[in-house]
């Protein structure tokens, strides 16, 4: 699938691209003033992940968390643009690959353009969420109508459910969320449902 347009912010670009057999989305966020780019979730298909790219100036691969499905193009893709591998320290076990650099929550820069990395446990232990302004890019933390799934040895229902209220549902009702597969929602559609997710417990 060819990437495409699914977000224009003030200085920066989000495109996406569905690739895998569980159509996992990759998504390549591109700083408008200096073509700074960083991929999210390099899933698979890394021909496709490098026609998107297109001799942009690639940074580095930031992996939402450790799931085999989030990362199988990392490596050649990190290879053919000389990008890192970054992920979550809490992940490495999950993933059993050795990241190019531990990826750490807190504030992080592409180009001009400011994200935040936020730490957002409960699908796997370092599973994190990328917070720019007006949208936000959760992996399988949070999806349209609840959370991700929480039924692996290393998933656990009420951190997922922590992690949401601290660091998503406190986030403006307007924020654009768009999940590791599937489409988008905002924190405003999700967040009156929080009790009904707690209730059925997934």
């Amino acid at each position: 699938m060819a990437s495409a347009l699914v977000h224009r912010g003030q200085g920066f670009t989000i495109e996406r691209i569905v690739v895998g057999a569980l159509d996992n989305n990759v998504f390549v966020v591109t700083d408008s003033g200096t073509g700074e780019t960083v991929i999210i979730d390099a899933a698979d298909d890394p021909t496709a992940i490098l026609e998107a790219v297109n001799g942009r100036s690639v940074t580095s691969i930031i992996t939402t968390h450790g799931h085999w499905d989030h990362h199988q193009a990392a490596e050649p893709v990190g290879a053919a643009l000389d990008a890192p591998f970054l992920l979550h320290a809490a992940d490495v076990d999950v993933a059993q690959k050795t990241p190019d650099r531990l990826l750490d929550p807190g504030p992080f820069s592409i180009g001009d353009t400011g994200a935040m990395i936020l730490h957002t446990p409960g699908h796997t232990p370092g599973s994190v969420c990328v917070l720019l302004e007006g949208v936000v890019l959760t992996g399988d933390t949070l999806f349209p109508g609840g959370p991700g799934a929480t039924h692996f040895s290393h998933g656990s229902f009420p951190t997922i459910i922590g992690s949401i209220e601290e660091h998503l549902l406190t986030l403006p009702d307007d924020t654009i969320v768009f999940p590791g597969h599937g489409e988008g929602t905002t924190i405003g559609a999700e967040r009156p449902q929080l009790p009904d997710w707690i209730e059925r417990g997934w």
